[in-house]
């Protein structure tokens, strides 16, 4: 049986994911901040909260977020993603691939994590290694393409 606040949490993910797509980030962070009133471990809203943080350049804040979410689910690869994200901004870029590396780890496919890896490695001039992840990003990227155009149409009915 669902509740009705854990709908209430899904409208609010939902409302919060698309503002933070349209680059709104205070009503954003105002609806990620209600879904952590309704339940302050919600690893979405935690996370999207450090993205906001990141984009405002509040680099401490962000790292804090991030660092919330893997406390509470260490597998949760995003959160490694966008921490390795604080850490290349601020060019503690070691500390930056261990995190892409991370994620990695747990999603082998993660294309995001291999692009960000591969912008690690073009910042120290290792560019065997920063081609290799873009190689391996960008066919990732093309393979999520095609699954979801083939999704698209499975769901159709003719």
């Amino acid at each position: 049986m669902i509740n009705k606040s854990s709908i209430d949490i899904r409208e609010l993910e939902n409302m919060g994911m698309k503002q933070l797509n349209r680059d709104d980030l205070d009503k954003a962070k105002e609806t990620f901040e209600r879904v952590l009133q309704l339940d302050p471990e919600n690893l979405l809203a935690l996370d999207k909260t450090g993205v906001i943080f990141a984009r405002r350049g509040c680099l401490d804040e962000a790292e804090f977020y991030f660092k919330k979410v893997l406390s509470l689910e260490p597998a949760y690869k995003t959160a490694f993603n966008n921490l390795g994200n604080v850490y290349l901004e601020r060019g503690e870029i070691g500390q930056a691939k261990h995190c892409y590396k991370k994620a990695i780890e747990i999603d082998i496919e993660y294309s995001r994590a291999y692009h960000n890896l591969s912008i690690a490695y073009k910042r120290e001039g290792d560019t065997s290694n920063y081609l290799r992840n873009l190689k391996r990003s960008v066919r990732l990227e093309k393979r999520e393409g095609i699954k979801k155009v083939v999704s698209f149409f499975k769901m159709r009915r003719y």
